[in-house]
């Protein structure tokens, strides 16, 4: 099985070059990355690596990291003399993780699945323990960690039900590995029962939350922020905000179709696009400029944006606090069959959510929300136009739906401290071999 997982491996490989060689184009310094995927790392890294035995965390891009921040910041500060190293796949993940580094916090690009780079990658850090942020599977680590007696975990575990199928699909791979992981701790109720489903003994599965409702600016959802904030980006006191949060291609069309129609019908609306990957942003722009609207870059429009009818957040970082200058937010990921992004967000600052039909990555919190009634579901731009008339001029309506957006978030938290609480006995774990020097 192993073979035929390594020759799939550098099938997918082979493929996904022109992907990879995009994406490396956007890391701040692709050589280091490249290296550091292969498991290449300076000399000093090595030595200062020699007898530390981290804890391993990987977080795959922006979302994972995030919802590690409080862990990692709770780890460091409970357990003074540990390190830690945090590995990334995306540039903008390894952008954000690295701007946290410090003395005892190091962050590095992850290796490629191949037991060449990945037993160097152990060979240079020799981890005492490896925790993997929701759904990241790579059979070579996993059986490399195992066959060094180093515990693997899951945590703020999820598991689609695309994921499921895949799985499902290719246990006979998977199996093996899922064997080798030494606990999961999952979100939700069900996402325990898919992996118990895939064969994983129910004993090692515990249900603990979600890390990114800890990790929410729980302080954000104070309306005493709101106005300064819509000043400072130009936004009048009779403007109503309409902001796509995490778009993908094809609803920023969509949305700048709505607000033609909603501004014909002499609405008085702002749109704000945050697409999920900024590298868009420049097109976005382009499009709008296309359409006949105003629009700006907030890279270029600080500290006095002038007029404009669209803004694009094009910064990393902005997007939590200036949903709360929005009305009403459409969550990306959803209109298109990408499978939603997180309405946390969003919702934790109080604002009237709306979604579209495709949302199996949270079906659960948007379940809940809906449920509260905390979010709507809109199944089509028709009916997304309805609803804007109805809610944009009922305040009442949307501080009801955002409210009870909250209250839902608020029972939900404290994930946090019951995954640091389940691993305080692995931390004793010391495990090393050599270091390899590249």
């Amino acid at each position: 099985m192993r073979w035929i997982y390594n020759f799939g491996f550098f099938l997918f490989a082979f493929f996904s070059l022109p992907h990879f060689l995009k994406r490396l184009g956007q890391a701040d310094d692709p050589v280091r990355s490249v290296k550091e995927r292969l498991g290449i790392f300076p000399r000093e890294t090595v030595s200062r690596f020699r007898t530390q035995h981290p804890v391993w965390v990987h977080a795959v891009s922006v979302g994972e990291v995030l919802a590690v921040e409080k862990f990692l910041h709770l780890l460091l500060k409970e357990r003074p003399g540990l390190q830690v190293v945090l590995t990334t796949v995306t540039p903008t993940g390894q952008r954000i993780a690295k701007s946290w580094e410090s003395g005892r916090l190091s962050v590095f690009y992850f290796p490629f699945d191949f037991r060449f780079a990945v037993r160097r990658f152990f060979q240079t850090f020799k981890p005492k323990l490896l925790l993997l942020v929701e759904t990241e599977i790579w059979p070579n680590v996993i059986r490399e960690a195992r066959t060094r007696g180093i515990p693997v975990g899951i945590v703020n575990g999820r598991l689609s039900e695309k994921s499921f199928r895949a799985f499902k699909r290719f246990h006979w791979i998977f199996a093996p590995v899922f064997k080798s992981v030494t606990f999961f701790l999952v979100q939700t109720e069900k996402n325990r029962a898919r992996w118990v489903e895939l064969g994983v003994s129910p004993e090692k599965v515990t249900v603990t939350g979600n890390m990114k409702l800890d990790a929410l600016d729980w302080e954000g959802h104070r309306e005493k922020e709101r106005e300064p904030l819509r000043e400072a980006w130009g936004i009048q006191a009779t403007d109503q905000v309409l902001m796509g949060g995490s778009t993908h291609p094809g609803e920023d069309e969509m949305l700048l179709r709505v607000l033609r129609l909603l501004r014909e019908e002499r609405v008085p609306l702002k749109l704000v696009l945050a697409p999920r990957h900024v590298e868009r942003s420049r097109r976005i722009l382009e499009e709008v400029r296309r359409e006949g609207f105003r629009g700006i870059l907030m890279s270029e429009a600080a500290p006095s944006p002038p007029s404009y009818d669209v803004l694009i957040l094009d910064k990393l970082g902005e997007l939590r606090k200036l949903y709360l200058a929005a009305d009403v937010v459409v969550m990306g990921g959803s209109f298109v069959p990408h499978g939603g992004q997180n309405p946390a967000e969003p919702a934790v600052t109080g604002r009237a959510l709306l979604h579209g039909p495709w949302v199996f990555n949270f079906e659960e919190l948007y379940q809940r929300l809906g449920e509260a009634g905390g979010s709507l579901r809109i199944d089509g731009e028709p009916q997304l136009i309805l609803t804007l008339k109805r809610i944009l001029p009922n305040r009442a309506e949307r501080q009801t739906m955002g409210r009870r957006a909250f209250e839902v978030l608020e029972k939900l938290r404290g994930a946090t401290q019951r995954n640091l609480h389940f691993i305080e006995p692995f931390l004793k774990t010391t495990k090393g071999v050599p270091a390899h020097v590249g």
